[in-house]
């Protein structure tokens, strides 16, 4: 019998099974990595408060939400460049906006935090990038969910009582605060927790992988208001889960 061909030390044949077994795993490897692309759900609002009537069909289309005119013009003090400004898009109001930046007339207040809200969303969406894996559970709005996510989903209105909070170390979660919740379910994404005389309105924004760690994260609303009274605020949150379970808050924005 003649002797097989060899290939440094290995038979030429033994060489060519190697060869496709490692390209086999290689391809695999390659297979199970899945995607998870960028993505915005129906808490994601920016085109109804837009001027003219825009379509988003990609990632992309999200750059040109940011330059088109609100539905209003808004009177805003305490910009970077000013004393006084007129907002009319979500380009200027991500460049010019400051801390201290409120509306002049007062009855504009709850339209500008809704305006703004949306053009932080665009641009937190806008610069995701796609997910290689997720532990987003498919129902994160549950009973439960209160006494899972992060305190800082908490409603407090008082400063005094946030700063408590944030020293007590053995508040950890969002219903440590907020006690006694009820849930309405409005949607698949969106849910109404009543809870200690107020009313919280968390609605699925986007999702996508917004600290580049290649796991998918979620981006929510909430809408405050209280039981009786005049108060209201709206908030954005970056959340992620870990593989045990736990949820992070990886970004809070306020407005």
């Amino acid at each position: 019998m003649k002797p097989f061909k060899r290939y440094g030390h290995i038979p030429v044949a033994l060489f060519i099974i190697l060869s496709l077994s490692i390209q086999g795993c290689s391809d695999s490897s390659t297979d199970s990595k899945r995607n998870y692309p960028v993505s915005w759900s129906s808490g994601y609002r920016m085109a109804d408060f837009l001027s003219t009537e825009v379509t988003i069909e990609k990632q992309q289309d999200l750059r040109y939400l940011l330059e088109v005119p609100w539905y209003t013009e808004i009177v805003v003090t305490g910009t970077k460049s000013s004393d006084q400004a007129i907002f009319s898009n979500c380009k200027t109001y991500l460049s010019e906006a400051t801390e201290k930046t409120r509306t002049l007339r007062e009855n504009e207040i709850n339209a500008f935090l809704v305006l703004t809200m949306m053009c932080r969303a665009t641009d937190v969406l806008l610069n995701a990038t796609a997910a290689h894996r997720s532990n987003i559970p498919t129902d994160f709005f549950n009973e439960s969910t209160p006494q899972k996510f992060p305190v800082a989903l908490a409603l407090v209105i008082s400063e005094s009582e946030f700063a408590k909070y944030a020293q007590d170390k053995s508040i950890k979660y969002w219903g440590d605060v907020n006690k006694k919740h009820q849930i309405e379910f409005i949607s698949n994404d969106q849910v109404e927790f009543h809870h200690d005389g107020g009313i919280q309105r968390l609605a699925l924004v986007g999702r996508g992988d917004f600290n580049g760690d290649e796991t998918e994260d979620i981006l929510i609303s909430s809408r405050d208001s209280v039981v009786g009274g005049s108060y209201f605020n709206i908030r954005l949150f970056a959340l992620s889960v870990d593989t045990e379970g736990e949820w992070q808050l990886i970004e809070e924005f306020t407005f």
